[in-house]
């Protein structure tokens, strides 16, 4: 299988240069040129299998022409060995039609991790295959990062440098970037907000400057198709742990860059039977916006207490864009270059399916604190701010329906929201975790400045 861009402009390429190479060369994303396709009774089949062999038949069509099917499957195996809980993920009943899909038994506690730990293997993979020293350039509005480092660090042919908004991320969440005594970890304090970073992320990616026959740069955000294909895993396991539905599925998703949501729709694609992709946010309701007008246009950002949804332009929405647009890549090459100047419509012939299958609801800090307050007090069970948006866009949106939530973070990672919402909450830190977190922290403090962060990134990576 050969990927190509959205924007249309950039030779085919296979998964390598997919995996290594971040944005395309016109400043598209890359897609594959088809979505593979499975019968209902194929994915049925699977229903025994663990998670990494089922990651195995959903992903190899990704990877099949440069990956032997045999080293695939170690790959996989290696990379869901760090994971606490045997199956990778974990489905937990909250109440009556209702389920939280716990994502956060990785390393960082994050649903990154499931992602991010296939792509660290991945990334020693084609390091040895290649040759090539793999630097890692991401920015995160919190969890991205901590899961990017965490993947990365024990591979000794990668650096990560990873940008992040000064100040403006969790305690838990900075340690987790700055407490791993690694010589190739470079957490990066940037004084802006978590688009300022992600801009400058992707202006390197166009800068010639970067490019290098020794070093190879890539993409740790959810841009990267590698992380979008791998999160497609946990949907049609769900699908297959919950067979008493005997109905199509619906899910509910705290958004923010749609990476996540672009998974379900490509599990959609690929034949998962999903009814609907409820997508939740926070006071920064780009998303909800673009489902509930038609219309997507960059708002302001506010911080809020779901950090990691704290954003104003959804990079992946760009995915979505190019398949509503029946992948005419010309068209959205020019409505991208126009953007955000000018905002960009759903196409009229698209906004039908769009409303039926996407729904969206945003809640505020204070809704926030009350789902939280309201779900440990019927189900003693503890949600983090941004698993919060999803439980209660799944309540409002779809009352009768059955809807799994994707959990996306230990409830420790957010103590301070979780202990206003329950004043009687004993914060619980993961031994492993809290182990980390005695080291001393290691990072640098940047202006928001291209040239100043270029020039240090260069100066230690080449």
């Amino acid at each position: 299988m050969l990927y190509k861009s959205t924007r249309g402009e950039s030779p085919l390429v296979p998964f390598s240069e997919v995996l290594l190479g971040g944005l395309a060369p016109d400043g598209g994303l890359y897609m594959p040129e088809n979505f593979p396709k499975f019968s209902l009774q194929e994915i049925k089949s699977w229903s025994e299998l663990p998670f990494y062999q089922l990651a195995h038949k959903v992903l190899y069509p990704f990877v099949e022409e440069e990956i032997n099917e045999t080293v695939f499957s170690d790959l996989l195996r290696e990379a869901y060995e760090t994971f606490d809980e045997k199956d990778v993920v974990n489905l937990h009943k909250l109440e009556e039609n209702r389920w939280v899909l716990e994502l956060f038994h990785g390393p960082t506690l994050a649903f990154k991790d499931v992602a991010m730990q296939l792509l660290g293997v991945l990334l020693n993979h084609f390091a040895k295959e290649k040759g090539e020293k793999i630097v890692v350039l991401g920015a995160t509005s919190g969890d991205t990062g901590a899961a990017a480092i965490s993947a990365c660090s024990r591979h000794q042919n990668v650096e990560v440098y990873i940008l992040y908004p000064h100040e403006k991320v969790t305690e838990f969440q900075r340690k987790q970037m700055t407490t791993t005594q690694s010589k190739n970890v470079f957490p990066l304090a940037v004084e802006s907000d978590f688009d300022g970073c992600q801009n400058i992320v992707k202006q390197m990616f166009l800068d010639k400057e970067l490019h290098n026959d020794n070093v190879r740069f890539i993409a740790a955000n959810s841009i990267n198709w590698a992380r979008c294909m791998t999160q497609s895993v946990y949907f049609f396991w769900t699908y297959l742990k919950l067979p008493e539905l005997k109905r199509n599925i619906t899910f509910s998703i705290p958004s923010g860059n749609f990476g996540h949501a672009y998974a379900g729709w490509t599990a959609k694609e690929m034949g998962l039977p999903i009814e609907k992709l409820l997508i939740a946010t926070n006071t920064n309701d780009v998303l909800h916006q673009t489902f509930s007008t038609n219309n997507y246009a960059k708002t302001n950002v506010v911080q809020t207490l779901a950090p990691s949804m704290d954003i104003s332009v959804a990079s992946n929405f760009e995915r979505l864009l190019y398949n509503l647009y029946d992948d005419d890549s010309s068209l959205l090459a020019k409505n991208m270059r126009s953007f955000p100047e000018r905002s960009i419509d759903i196409p009229e012939d698209k906004q039908e399916l769009v409303s039926s299958f996407f729904k969206s609801y945003k809640s505020n800090d204070q809704e926030i604190l009350e789902q939280i307050h309201d779900t440990y007090s019927k189900t003693r069970y503890i949600l983090d701010p941004h698993t919060a948006t999803g439980v209660r866009a799944s309540d409002i949106i779809s009352i009768d329906d059955p809807v799994i939530t994707m959990g996306t973070a230990h409830p420790a990672k957010f103590t301070d929201a979780i202990e206003k919402a329950i004043p009687e909450y004993n914060a619980f830190i993961p031994a492993k975790v809290e182990i980390a977190f005695k080291q001393d922290e290691q990072f640098s403090i940047l202006e928001d400045n291209y040239d100043e962060i270029k020039k240090f990134i260069l100066t230690n990576a080449l």
